[in-house]
């Protein structure tokens, strides 16, 4: 029960913003919910036909009344309190079916439509926004009003299989503007959400228990919410009508021994998780996606988990080095941990949908805030490395950053398909989730993913020449990061005095491939025999490096005498340490580390070639 008291908390400090008119999802009060409309009808306080249109999909967003059977329905016939699907709130719709099945049923679902709308009207907690939808509604002209209207289109008098907003006729959901009122949508106005909330409290007559989540004696929800996250609107946290012994398999007698929760705390909590689903939720996946959401309780301002470094605020980009990265880090993450107080919580749930029908929470933590930015930091300062960033001129820069969830999944398990690295929904699902686990709860990196990503950097033939890159950089921040976390200091600058025999191997491999590269023409942009020969050399590094030796010599004779002995130099340095300390281990395949002395020494030896080229620039 605590991610079911926590969201209780939530809705509770925030309660003053139900049912307010806010940019994107609202949160909804009890016993409403949000849905899209597609149909919008304007009527005076006479329930006298106005005009009608369609609803563009920006501008779908409806607060709208519902009872406990109409909120969570899948099929029957529960009806909506007052805005509804266009098979409910026209009497004369199935005038216009050909199906004539289809038409009785729903007549019936006018019907109890009607009736329910009616009680309300009557009722001590009417509204005159009702009373007009109320009076319309009864007139039974609704589908003629819209077919006149342009809205629905008609042949041979029955209406067409066409849609309307994207939703078949007969699922277009309906809402009202009552025009000569303030304000004139139903959704919008505060007063009728209020007099649906006392009139539907009020005349519930459902069993009363004690609420698991509240302590107090309440009448207990048997049909819980659905369509907390869109992606799957139908699927529902807590479901135990099943009476075939499905639900509870045998563990109770009745679902009540499970889990008791009273309508009004049920309806805050999905509500509440609604909200912030629809605010600052961040999926994994593209079609069948993971939700995740990071929030704090009292509504304070968190972190966005898409980006929760602030890697793509910068309004002007430039080359950040390693020391000015983490202090712009700690300046990030302080502005955040300033907005809450000692004893401010941050709380993190994934949910996903199994079956169209139920929803899971695959992940959940509650952190004291301070914890949670300290994970936070130390993941940002460990497992950081160089990107190629462009400028607003388009020039290639390199800025050290921390790679996004997302991007490391991506470089780790992806495929290129295009200029894009794709991955399976399922994978993206898993893989993001074991990430976000290492991040917050201060895991030790997975040696497969570090394992992966490292295969991936050394098939570079496999990219292209922006996602080879990227791939690498990734691989460096994850390798950086698993042998930091270790007790293995990885450097971000070359150190010459690192005898690993995986480090040596890639500076030499680095400087075999500078070397032929600059004996390239002008123009010429064919693989090195390094790049080619990568897959190799992790594998069989000595024995690789003979053959690329061999190649070499036509490269030397192409290159200026004072270039040559310099790359041969620097040969000859890096091989004696390689042959002094791992004599015996020459060939045997190298570790992950070989990448990081690999980028390293490419780095320098172009940040070399770059002086050069100022200093003759200069000259």
């Amino acid at each position: 029960m605590a991610w079911m008291n926590t969201l209780y908390q939530t809705y509770e400090a925030n309660a003053h913003m139900a049912g307010k008119r806010v940019e994107g999802a609202p949160l909804s009060l009890v016993a409403h919910m949000t849905a899209n409309a597609q149909i919008e009808i304007l009527i005076n306080q006479d329930g006298v036909f106005c005009g009608a249109h369609s609803v563009e999909k920006e501008n779908a967003k409806t607060i709208i009344p519902v009872t406990e059977a109409s909120a969570s329905r899948s099929s029957g016939d529960a009806p909506h309190a007052l805005c509804d699907t266009l098979s409910y709130v026209a009497g004369d719709f199935g005038q216009y079916l050909s199906d004539k099945k289809l038409a009785g049923k729903t007549d019936k679902k006018f019907e109890k439509y009607i009736t329910a709308l009616q009680s309300w009207a009557e009722s001590p907690f009417s509204h005159p926004k009702v009373r007009a939808v109320y009076a319309y509604a009864a007139q039974k002209q609704t589908t003629r009003d819209l077919i006149l209207s342009k809205v629905l289109e008609t042949a041979n008098g029955k209406l067409s299989d066409k849609k309307v907003s994207g939703s078949a006729y007969e699922k277009a959901l309906v809402r009202f503007r009552v025009v000569d009122s303030e304000p004139d949508a139903v959704w919008q106005d505060e007063s009728l959400f209020h007099c649906y909330t006392q009139y539907y409290v009020n005349s519930q007559s459902g069993e009363k228990d004690i609420c698991y989540l509240t302590g107090k004696t309440d009448t207990i929800s048997v049909n819980h919410p659905k369509g907390i996250v869109a992606a799957n609107y139908g699927a529902k946290l807590i479901s135990s009508n099943d009476k075939d012994n499905f639900t509870f398999r045998g563990r109770f007698s009745t679902s009540e021994q499970a889990c008791t929760v009273s309508y009004e705390a049920t309806q805050k909590v999905h509500s509440a998780l609604t909200w912030l689903a629809a605010r600052q939720g961040v999926t994994a996946g593209t079609q069948d996606k993971r939700t995740y959401i990071c929030w704090n309780p009292n509504g304070k301002k968190v972190v966005d988990l898409e980006d929760p470094f602030g890697l793509e605020d910068d309004d002007e980009p430039r080359a950040y080095t390693e020391e000015e990265y983490k202090k712009r880090l700690m300046k990030t993450l302080n502005g955040y941990r300033g907005e809450l107080d000692n004893n401010d919580e941050i709380v993190v749930i994934g949910l996903d949908a199994a079956t169209t029908g139920r929803l899971s929470i695959t992940y959940y933590n509650e952190l004291k805030g301070t914890d949670f930015y300290d994970r936070l930091t130390d993941w940002g300062k460990t497992c950081c490395w160089y990107f190629t960033k462009f400028s607003l001129e388009k020039k290639p820069y390199a800025a050290v950053l921390t790679p996004l969830t997302k991007q490391i999944v991506l470089c780790a398990f992806g495929t290129e398909q295009g200029n894009f690295l794709e991955i399976s929904d399922k994978v993206m699902k898993e893989q993001y989730q074991r990430i976000l686990y290492c991040m917050l709860d201060r895991q030790p990196l997975p040696r497969d993913v570090v394992h992966a990503v490292a295969q991936r950097a050394s098939m570079p033939q496999a990219y292209s020449y922006g996602n080879r890159e990227r791939i690498l950089s990734t691989a460096c921040a994850l390798i950086a990061k698993y042998y930091n976390d270790k007790g293995v200091n990885v450097k971000m600058a070359l150190d010459h005095e690192d005898t690993d025999r995986s480090y040596l191997f890639g500076r030499l491999l680095a400087v075999l491939e500078k070397t032929e590269r600059s004996a390239f023409t002008v123009g010429e942009t064919r693989e090195t025999n390094a790049i080619r020969l990568q897959s190799a050399y992790v594998n069989h590094p000595m024995s690789t490096w003979r053959i690329l030796e061999d190649k070499l010599n036509p490269y030397f004779q192409r290159i200026n005498p004072g270039s040559r002995k310099y790359y041969k130099d620097l040969i000859s340095e890096i091989t004696e340490k390689i042959v002094v300390s791992n004599a015996d281990m020459l060939n045997r395949p190298l570790e992950e580390r070989y990448l990081i002395g690999y980028y390293l020494q490419r780095a320098e030896l172009n940040a070399s070639r770059s002086k050069d080229e100022n200093k003759k620039e200069d000259q």
